[in-house]
């Protein structure tokens, strides 16, 4: 939450993914001014009906497509999670009624805050905010400082801020070159396919199997390609909204080349050499996990994760242990288990190039990191550029 001059805004309200679901602290809605929204990850959005569980009718601020994304997301929330949540459908309904879409490098005004929305380049219709009351704040949200086949890399004309808050995901850790990353990936698949097996790609719905459509598009990839799940929705999202999706051409070419998996189709589709794009990306539910359970036996058959892996998650234990569990019941995996890494956040080398970018007197608030990721970089930003950088602690005040 910031505060300036008696106003409050929320820099989003999401949910820790765990096996029970983590709300963050409460924030009373008549206590705020507003909340924004930054793109639709659950993480980010996933407790924001919470704040229209009661009368008040706080506004939700973000862009169209991020909002329409999160609808999807949270309405599946509700639909497969075996938890009570605490809100419902309606509050959704209650927020879409006091949601107010801003358009990129637009400067509006909420409340003592001017406020701009700039690319992030993370997932279509996320975007950083700027906030200026005095003293200019940057939140810097999830963001990825290349390009992609989807989008432009984030937009970092950060310069002249007084404060940032800055992710810290890959705070100590680079990313393989992308371009390198991409031709090892259609190499393995083509491998695969070129010998008679089905290729799985468990990916997120939102953003990465878009993505991966489109490399195998790219790179003229010949063979077969299924998406299946809620990637099919958000796909079909991405194409109302050109304007979000820098690779829109590609993206439309890809989708005219995908094939859509229906669920009466799964088992008859594995019978011929393909390729199949499906969540959930770490194999713990839809359509991916069902999929990988019938490949498990198939010496021919591959599956290629094309994200980091929690650990705990079965997409992890598939990688570390070639086991794959469901329904209590545990298989050994035969098919070809690999990893490639798209990752739609800025690696370690990123990060520092930007904080290098700020200006000398900026304070800097390391956030959204995990296993000390957090502290590191603000002590490496103490250390080589004699920052004001701080690991914030949860509930304490700040003052810039």
């Amino acid at each position: 939450m910031v505060k300036a001059d008696g106003t409050r805004i929320l820099l989003d309200y999401g949910v820790a993914l765990n096996d029970v679901p983590e709300f963050p602290l409460h924030v009373a809605p008549r206590d705020i001014d507003g909340v924004i929204v930054t793109h639709a990850h659950l993480d980010h959005s996933g407790a924001t009906p919470i704040l229209y569980s009661g009368r008040g009718r706080v506004k939700t601020y973000t862009t169209s497509l991020t909002f329409e994304t999160m609808r999807i997301l949270l309405e599946d929330f509700i639909k497969i999670s075996g938890y009570y949540l605490p809100f419902e459908l309606s509050q959704i309904d209650d927020m879409a009624e006091s949601y107010v879409e801003v358009f990129y490098n637009e400067v509006f005004r909420i409340g003592s805050f001017e406020v701009e929305f700039r690319r992030s380049g993370h997932i279509p219709g996320g975007f950083q905010v700027v906030l200026n009351a005095d003293k200019t704040l940057a939140y810097t949200s999830d963001f990825a400082a290349v390009d992609s086949r989807l989008l432009k890399g984030a937009d970092l004309r950060l310069q002249d801020v007084d404060a940032v808050i800055v992710e810290s995901t890959y705070a100590c850790e680079n990313h393989p070159p992308r371009r390198m990353l991409e031709a090892d990936f259609i190499r393995s698949v083509n491998e695969v396919v070129g010998d008679g097996g089905v290729v799985l790609i468990p990916a997120f719905s939102v953003g990465r199997s878009q993505e991966v459509l489109c490399i195998l598009t790219e790179y003229g990839v010949n063979h077969p390609i299924y998406i299946d799940g809620m990637a099919v929705r958000v796909l079909d999202k991405y194409l109302e909204n050109k304007d979000f999706i820098d690779g829109y051409g590609l993206l439309e070419k890809a989708s005219r080349k995908a094939l859509v998996a229906e669920n009466s189709m799964r088992k008859r589709i594995l019978r011929n050499p393909c390729i199949i794009i499906s969540p959930a990306g770490m194999l713990k539910g839809g359509p991916a996990l069902k999929y990988a359970w019938r490949l498990a036996d198939n010496s021919k058959a591959a599956i290629f994760l094309v994200s980091f892996q929690i650990p705990g998650t079965p997409g992890a234990k598939l990688l570390c242990e070639r086991r794959i569990d469901r329904g209590g019941v545990t298989k050994n995996v035969g098919a070809r288990v690999e990893q490639y890494r798209f990752s739609s956040h800025s690696d370690m080398d990123q990060l520092h190039s930007l904080l290098k970018s700020l200006n000398p007197k900026a304070k800097v608030f390391t956030v959204h990191g995990e296993n000390g990721n957090c502290s590191l970089l603000a002590e490496w930003a103490r250390r080589e550029l004699n920052l004001q950088a701080t690991a914030p602690d949860i509930g304490v005040p700040y003052t810039i």
